[in-house]
């Protein structure tokens, strides 16, 4: 996945992390409020795990230049 696809599918799972904690704020029982927190934290997690894949790649560029000069 590059370019555009990062940014739309970070979007995506943003707004799906807020309509999970949406459902789990107006939950009437217990498998919506459940359901809603995990649908909430694991969008955030694949968020903070898109990131870290980022700068992880971003370290390993500069490192292959460091080692080229």
């Amino acid at each position: 996945m590059e370019g555009t696809g990062k940014w739309i599918t970070g979007g995506v799972l943003g707004f799906m992390a807020f309509i999970g904690l949406l459902a789990a704020s107006r939950a009437s029982d217990d498998a919506f409020y459940y359901g809603g927190w995990l649908l909430a934290i694991g969008c955030i997690a694949t968020i903070f795990m898109m990131v870290t894949k980022h700068y992880n790649r971003m370290d390993e560029q500069i490192a292959r230049r460091r080692e080229q000069d």
